[in-house]
């Protein structure tokens, strides 16, 4: 299991057989260290070639304002396709709507559950799209408007 601290949060995470990053955040999540600390979770998942990222904020305090498309700068192109889903508990579900639909916006896939196996199997399904879509069109090429 590997840890990342950033400030007052941390994530420790793991990779499941399946390829995806399970990670789990604690602490308080503020404006000074979120971005930071999921970029950090999404570089390292990158590297390792995580098909997708599962994080839970069960144990965590988010303490963030209304967060727009740009609050998702700190993820590079590159990496936007990664599919994130976080679960949360019913009272930090609002947060996290706002969330998904700034980076959605932005061109970054996430999405909020409720329940780990809805979000488990959301996240495989959005791997297999991926996968999916890179055979059927090969990188380089571009599609007409």
């Amino acid at each position: 299991m590997d840890r990342i601290d950033c400030g007052p949060a941390s994530a420790v995470f793991d990779f499941t057989e399946d390829g995806m990053v399970d990670a789990r955040f604690s602490g308080l999540v503020v404006p000074a260290n979120g971005g930071t600390l999921s970029g950090l979770l999404l570089s390292a998942s990158a590297e390792r070639g995580a098909a997708g990222v599962l994080c839970s904020v069960e144990k965590a305090l988010i303490a963030l304002p209304p967060i727009d498309p740009r609050h998702y700068a700190y993820v590079p192109p590159a990496l936007r396709s990664v599919p994130v889903a976080v679960v949360v508990h019913p009272e930090q579900l609002g947060v996290y709507e706002e969330i998904v639909q700034a980076a959605a916006t932005s061109g970054t896939i996430r999405r909020a559950f409720l329940s780990r196996e809805l979000a488990q199997e959301w996240l495989r399904e959005q791997a297999r799209a991926l996968v999916a879509n890179r055979v059927w069109r090969p990188r380089g090429r571009r599609s007409s408007p």
